[in-house]
């Protein structure tokens, strides 16, 4: 009688081997890096939902803004963003600005808000020189 550990028979080098070879398949999938994806979709696709969430947020604004402004108001500034609740317009001078802000305290705040139906926590203006030339 032979001792089986010393003298395998064939069919269990032959499970052993294919043991040891799917172990190594596993283990190399396991170690390689998988490969990079060198197309820039993702990176376009990120922007395109910016852009469209930006524009969803400034488009409405815009909206309100010449809904509620009055006309002769609204030549004398621009709406340069809105973030985060705050709307930026840009005006030619202080006294447009001063001008908006009285009119903003007076009621016209509200009416923005309820035109644009975002969150709009204040309007901050701005001096824009370049709104004169």
């Amino acid at each position: 009688m032979t001792d089986p550990r010393t003298n395998p028979s064939p069919t269990a080098l032959a499970e052993q081997a294919a043991f040891t070879g799917a172990s190594i398949d596993r283990l190399r999938k396991l170690r390689c890096r998988p490969e990079r994806n060198l197309t820039i979709t993702t990176v376009v696709d990120q922007c395109r939902r910016e852009a469209s969430k930006s524009r969803r947020g400034m488009g409405n604004f815009v909206d309100a803004w010449e809904a509620v402004v009055p006309p002769e108001i609204a030549a004398a500034a621009r709406v340069r963003g809105v973030r985060g609740g705050i709307a930026r317009i840009g005006v030619v001078n202080a006294a447009t600005s001063y001008e908006i802000d009285q009119r903003l305290r007076g009621g016209m705040l509200a009416e923005l808000r309820l035109a644009f139906g975002g969150t709009l926590r204040r309007v901050k203006l701005e001096i824009d020189g370049s709104l004169s030339r």
